[in-house]
């Protein structure tokens, strides 16, 4: 598990700290702390490079020698904080919990995002700022894609070590992606339509897992033509409880 977490880590660090003496890594810093406000106060299209550069006390030569676009300096800042989201997982490698007690707080790790990664929630509740930024993904597309790939590794882990042996690890890896759908389209249902705050998403946590619980293995590797989704037992415990509208 700890493997997993550091592989997380080490994307993120590898995108954020290149090679560099420790005062420009500093300055580094400086900056992205001074970017995370700015595109917190004013969203990713009305903040300004030259202001981020004033805050930081850098020039704005200096500032696109360390970040060459606005969208680099935003991938930095979500990087960043996803990097002290990821280094409070470590947390659970010294607690002597249950397979289900791991995967039960990563799942309400994911939902608490939103009070521990207050910049990346703002990207996805700004439908504007989402789209300009994801038409532009490409420029930085192979670094988040292999965070992805981290992400979904952790939630292989995790869902394998609930699950045990009897599922083999292509089944895993489905069961995983659907899990990780699951979530991420929990996560982007804008606070205006959300029927009860993702700080009280227990029931919905506990839903996942149980669902998770009675999968047969081999089910779904022996569905065809899509049915497995459609048969998923945690998508169908989900959607028949409404539980996005208690």
């Amino acid at each position: 598990m700890t493997e997993v977490i550091d592989q997380l880590l080490g994307v993120l660090q590898a995108f954020l700290w290149p090679q560099e003496r420790e005062k420009q890594r500093a300055k580094r810093q400086r900056v992205i702390v001074a970017a995370t406000h700015h595109f917190l106060r004013y969203g990713y299209q009305k903040a300004s490079m030259d202001e981020i550069a004033i805050s930081a006390g850098v020039s704005k030569g200096a500032l696109y020698l360390y970040f060459p676009s606005k969208l680099n300096l935003l991938f930095s800042a979500l990087a960043y904080e996803g990097e002290q989201y990821y280094q409070h997982h470590l947390a659970m490698k010294d607690l002597e919990w249950t397979p289900r007690q791991r995967l039960k707080w990563m799942i309400g790790q994911s939902f608490a995002h939103h009070e521990t990664s207050p910049l990346s929630t703002k990207m996805r509740s700004q439908t504007s700022d989402f789209s300009v930024v994801m038409a532009d993904y490409s420029q930085e597309g192979d670094t988040f894609e292999a965070l992805r790939h981290a992400e979904i590794g952790l939630l292989d882990a995790l869902i394998a070590d609930l699950l045990g042996s009897s599922f083999d690890k292509a089944e895993i890896k489905i069961i995983s992606g659907m899990t990780y759908d699951l979530i991420t389209g929990l996560l982007l249902v804008p606070e205006t339509l959300r029927q009860k705050p993702l700080s009280q998403f227990d029931q919905i946590t506990e839903l996942i897992i149980s669902g998770l619980e009675h999968l047969t293995p081999g089910a779904l590797l022996e569905s065809k033509n899509g049915e497995a989704e459609r048969s998923n037992p945690i998508l169908a415990d989900v959607s028949q409880k409404n539980v996005v509208r208690q």
